[in-house]
């Protein structure tokens, strides 16, 4: 039985909190916290949890830098940003950190959207998706590089947001993206991703991916 987490959601706006709380709790159990020390405390003690909503701007401190603090215990948890002003500086960031982002004031369909693909993303345990990631990378031989890009489309950041965290051109991360899917024998990020999740779903070892003629590089 997949095991049900709880949503935890980092707000110093009582009246936006509650929001939250609101529809987040007919989904999973919610808890609201309003400060950076708050959600690391909740983040290190408590748990399992299902998805992360983040304020950008907390009294101690940035929402980014917590969300930065939480990658390294939850790699994969599913986050959505939250912020009140269109900064491209936050956004790019945000993106790097595999996140979503939304701008205030919320609207309860986008919200709704994140609860639904975070609920999803339960069925796959984030220890399991590792190692099959890793038993990937030892078979075909993937470059650290090459890794992060895998791990950068199972969390679905945007290609310019990848190609910016990497340092390099995006006309530099397409040949590397097509380098790895030689390796791997697949058409397309997606479609590698989707063998990499039904792998994780059926708790199977990891295995060279059979090529999708559909998807193109």
């Amino acid at each position: 039985m997949v095991a049900r987490g709880a949503f935890l959601v980092v707000e110093d706006d009582p009246s936006v909190g509650r929001m939250l709380r609101r529809v987040l709790e007919r989904f999973r159990p919610t808890s609201v916290v309003s400060t950076v020390r708050a959600a690391k405390k909740a983040l290190r003690t408590g748990g399992p949890w299902t998805g992360l909503v983040v304020d950008i701007g907390l009294p101690d401190g940035s929402g980014l830098d917590l969300v930065a603090k939480a990658r390294t215990r939850h790699p994969l948890l599913p986050v959505l940003v939250l912020t009140g002003l269109y900064d491209p500086a936050y956004i790019n960031r945000s993106h790097a950190l595999q996140t979503e982002v939304a701008c205030k004031p919320i609207t309860q369909a986008d919200l709704v959207g994140f609860v639904q693909r975070a609920i999803a993303f339960e069925r796959v345990p984030e220890r399991r998706l590792a190692r099959l990631v890793d038993e990937l990378a030892r078979e075909v031989a993937l470059t650290p590089n090459e890794v992060e890009i895998v791990a950068a489309a199972l969390a679905d950041v945007p290609r310019a947001a990848l190609a910016e965290q990497l340092a390099v051109s995006e006309n530099t991360l397409k040949t590397r993206v097509r380098n790895l899917l030689g390796k791997t024998s697949q058409g397309s990020l997606d479609a590698l991703v989707k063998q990499l999740l039904r792998e994780a779903l059926a708790g199977g070892e990891a295995t060279k991916p059979v090529a999708d003629p559909k998807w193109e590089a």
